[in-house]
């Protein structure tokens, strides 16, 4: 049962990867760009604490915040692949 959640984390692990190596592409301003970085991190991490800590199923802590870490981002990796299938510009 855990290497199913190990291969879930490393799955929102690349969301993680793709949406940061995105933003820059896609969002104008460096201040711009930095709220959405941090934006992310701070939920993201906020998200993991709480899935490791309030976690009921017998996966380890690490996997749990990894989990939580991730799917945050997976939102924003999705919204920005889209944009580039599109073609969209910097807004």
């Amino acid at each position: 049962m855990i290497p199913v959640y190990v291969l879930a984390a490393l799955l929102t692990l690349a969301a993680v990867i793709y949406a940061h190596y995105e933003i820059p592409r896609f969002t104008r301003g460096i201040v711009k760009r930095e709220v959405a970085h941090a934006a992310l991190i701070i939920t993201g991490l906020l998200f993991g604490a709480t899935s490791a800590f309030a976690s009921a199923t017998p996966v380890p802590h690490w996997i749990a915040f990894a989990l939580g870490f991730g799917i945050v981002h997976v939102p924003a990796a999705v919204i920005l692949l889209i944009r580039t299938w599109r073609g969209s510009k910097p807004s």
